[in-house]
């Protein structure tokens, strides 16, 4: 009940929809009622004494009702229809804007196929609650007023019909109680089918390289099987509900029908008002039996809707204070003062650390696998917070400056470059929206692309496909050097930007991101030492701690994990 009335709440804010919505409602119900009160006049009066004058009234009656009727759908149908769709705006808006707000952290312990699934597929089945909400209100007020019309009939012949809708609403109960549990399981199984998909789609270079065509096959058809059994579940049992209730009702039916005809017989009950409430009862029939399957897709919403406020509520944590203060120009000095940081409790992936770079200092980071070199550069923008010490620019706390001004002077270049769909020219004026096209070809210029770029079909404005497949590696890493010239940071952060490059592809590179480093504080994780020679600061991280700071020539002195990490590269290479 808690997710249900979460999900009504988002009705308050178009109440004068909804009001004129359930009005149309009403009058729909009342509509609906009508042919069945009119059929006592019709036996009685039409049928029975042949009064020409009530037949004229009852077809002209039953025309402007039914014409009411319809204008009134319509308006009902429309309007909840734009009342659900807003809603669903709104509530895919809130999951959208909380995954921007949402650190590094939840996306790292999240699979991409559920997170798409949950903002898509689980909205979808919201939907079918919001817009069968109208004829929830309809086939309400059409059960009351049915009920109403048959105890004004006939009461001893209401009671008996309406003996039988306990055991409806415990049959009902029963199945939305399975319901619920099945469609949470159903949305799920949605989930591993996209996370399947989205694992083919964006390694299918190494699945062929490797050959794993048949066991991604045998994974899609283990989740896909999967899918296909929980929905079969789901579907034997809104398969049973409809037949189970309508037997019952015929039972209940047959048993009126017989006591209404001893009615009549005696004199109790004239023809008309047996064949009118019967009307009536047939009629009543048909919102129970809506109520019912609306009573399966409540549950299957509150499965669903579960698991989108659950991205709604996730913690955020990476939180800008209300007293951050906006910065305004960066100097580039980063200190790290006793820093340690944890993913999880008691694990620590850095511990007091502390390291101060002056600004236009070059700082490389080498080290094993694990020590922590990734961890400290994603502290620098604050993807994380630390959990000891502080993380200084220019002498503030990154926690006392908010995230947008201080993220603005801080640019990044990953060692997998990411193009989004759209130009290229698109792609390079992430690095700084409000560009002019003469900037951003200059910043083209600086990082070596221009040529390429102009060399293309289209120049700048060619269409590059998802995660710019048409390019080579090269290419898409000088354009994501391109949005780091336009963005002109006064700090730089480089994750092996020249790696898996050849020796051509790689001068170029090198020769834009000695521009690009020029009068900025840098910091570079390096695989290759190589890389790392000219750096005025070399940290040596292992195990989460800095074990080793110096120059290239000092720390091959010192004959320590440096050394030895630089001589074992070396001598693989003689080897090779």
């Amino acid at each position: 009940m808690k997710t249900l009335k979460r999900v009504l709440s988002y009705f308050g804010d178009y109440l004068p929809y909804l009001l004129v919505g359930i009005f149309c409602s009403a009058i729909v119900a009342v509509c609906t009622i009508f042919p069945a009160w009119i059929m006592k006049s019709v036996v009685n009066d039409v049928l029975v004494q042949r009064n020409m004058d009530m037949l004229h009234w009852i077809a002209l009656t039953l025309v402007v009702v039914m014409f009411v009727k319809g204008i009134a759908h319509f308006l009902e149908t429309y309007l909840m229809h734009y009342v659900s769709q807003s809603i669903l705006r709104r509530i895919r808006s809130a999951c959208f804007d909380r995954m921007l707000e949402l650190s590094l952290s939840f996306y790292e312990k999240q699979r991409t196929g559920q997170l798409m699934s949950r903002i898509t597929a689980d909205v979808l089945v919201l939907q079918n609650l919001l817009t069968s909400f109208s004829s929830l209100i309809g086939d309400t007020i059409a059960f009351i007023g049915f009920c109403a019309y048959i105890f004004y009939l006939h009461w001893k012949l209401a009671v008996i019909s309406i003996v039988i809708i306990p055991f409806i609403g415990a049959l009902i109960n029963k199945f939305s109680r399975k319901m619920k549990k099945i469609g949470s399981r159903m949305q799920s199984r949605i989930g591993d089918i996209s996370s399947v998909l989205q694992e083919f789609i964006t390694g299918i270079k190494v699945i062929k390289s490797f050959t794993l065509e048949d066991f991604v096959r045998d994974r899609f058809e283990q989740a896909n099987g999967a899918n296909f059994s929980e929905t079969m579940r789901g579907g034997r049992i809104n398969a049973a509900t409809t037949p189970v209730i309508e037997f019952i009702n015929t039972c209940g039916l047959a048993i009126i029908f017989w006591y209404g005809g001893y009615e009549v017989i005696h004199g109790n009950l004239d023809a008309g008002q047996l064949i009118s409430f019967l009307t009536a009862l047939v009629g009543l029939f048909t919102p129970i039996k809506n109520l019912s399957r609306m009573s399966n897709t409540i549950s299957q919403s509150v499965g669903a809707g579960e698991r989108v406020f659950e991205i709604i509520d996730a913690h955020v944590d990476v939180k800008e204070r209300p007293e951050a203060r906006e910065m305004t120009t960066c100097r580039g000095e980063v200190e790290f003062r006793n820093v340690g940081f944890a993913y999880n409790q008691n694990e620590p992936v850095l511990s007091n650390v502390s390291i101060k770079v002056a600004p236009g200092e070059v700082v490389a980071l080498v080290g094993p696998s694990g020590a922590g070199k990734t961890t400290f550069i994603n502290l620098i923008p604050r993807f994380f917070d630390v959990s000891d010490g502080a993380v200084m620019i220019d002498g503030a706390d990154v926690r006392e400056l908010t995230l947008n001004s201080m993220r603005r002077f801080i640019a990044m270049v990953p060692q997998e470059t990411l193009l989004f769909s759209g130009t290229i020219e698109d792609n390079i004026r992430f690095g700084r929206l409000n560009a002019t096209h003469d900037e951003i070809v200059e910043a083209a210029k600086l990082a070596n692309a221009h040529d390429f770029i102009m060399s293309q079909p289209d120049g700048y404005d060619t269409m590059l496909g998802e995660r710019g497949v048409n390019l080579s590696g090269g290419q898409a890493q000088r354009v994501a050097l391109s949005r780091a010239f336009l963005k002109d940071p006064g700090i730089l952060i480089l994750d092996e930007a020249t790696s898996a490059l050849d020796s051509e592809t790689e001068n170029l590179i090198k020769e834009s991101l000695n521009r690009l480093m020029a009068n900025r504080t840098t910091f570079m994780i390096a695989h290759r030492l190589s890389t790392v020679v000219k750096a005025d600061k070399i940290l040596v991280l292992q195990r989460g701690q800095i074990v080793e700071i110096g120059s290239h020539s000092q720390l091959l002195e010192k004959q320590g994990l440096y050394s030895n990490l630089y001589r074992s590269q070396y001598a693989d290479q003689v080897n090779l």
